[in-house]
């Protein structure tokens, strides 16, 4: 196996006995390509000859970006995207996520009840868990938020959403959505494909009303939001969101 990537996933190569090796001369059965941050132009170009002189490319995962404190950084998706550049084609295997394997085979270890996936990434961890056919929690703390939640399409709209992981303890704390478009307290209107928002009551509630509306679209895109009143510019404020004038 030609390794792209850290030292880790050759370690773990290592564990189940197979071989790991550098150069496409060595003739390996498959190319196996994971995230390392010291990756560079010569393991990619190893990576390369190996595919086309008939080696598997398996890809672990194919998140574009990582988040950090600095803002989201190129991940392995985007050093997936370099090969896929030069090949001309796509990966042969995608063994993490969103392809459903990773997700049912958690589910399956974790024995009988309902399994939840919790993440942060609307493309990776919800589009995964929905293919697997799975319930997720969306979690606000990381690479997608409340902009790219309403302009979701239906593969990648999550069962609930919380502000961070206290919505696991809380019930309080998270909200199922799509969401009634009256909810206590709060309305939703659609006016030419501005959503004005009225009332008052929890922000997530008035999130959850959002994406009702915002989903029925025949299109998904991020809709303009119009709050009327002070309750309703606070509650779309917390959520990042640019109030319509």
């Amino acid at each position: 196996m030609l390794v792209v990537g850290a030292e880790a996933l050759r370690a773990e190569l290592r564990a189940v006995g197979l071989t790991p090796v550098t150069q496409a001369d060595e003739k390996p059965a498959a190319v196996v390509q994971g995230y390392g941050p010291q990756v560079g132009w010569a393991e990619l170009a190893e990576a390369s000859v190996a595919v086309r002189a008939g080696a598997l490319w398996i890809a672990t995962n194919t998140d574009r970006t990582l988040p950090s404190g600095r803002g989201p950084l190129p991940g392995n998706g985007s050093l997936v995207a370099v090969l896929r550049t030069a090949l001309e084609r796509d990966p042969d295997v995608v063994v993490g996520k969103p392809e459903p394997a990773l997700f049912e085979t958690a589910a399956r270890r974790g024995g009988g009840g309902r399994s939840l996936v919790v993440g942060d990434r609307l493309d990776t961890d919800i589009e995964g868990a929905r293919r697997a056919g799975l319930d997720s929690l969306l979690v606000l703390t990381g690479v997608s938020g409340v902009p790219d939640l309403l302009a979701a399409g239906p593969q990648r709209r999550p069962t609930y959403v919380a502000r961070d992981l206290a919505g696991l303890f809380d019930p309080a704390a998270a909200v199922r959505v799509p969401g009634p478009t009256d909810p206590g307290g709060w309305s939703v209107t659609d006016r030419d494909g501005t959503l004005e928002l009225a009332g008052s009551g929890r922000p997530l509630d008035a999130l959850a009303a959002l994406c009702a509306v915002a989903w029925s679209a025949p299109v998904p895109t991020l809709p303009k939001i119009r709050p009327l009143g002070p309750d309703a510019a606070h509650a779309v404020e917390s959520f990042g969101l640019t109030a319509a004038a």
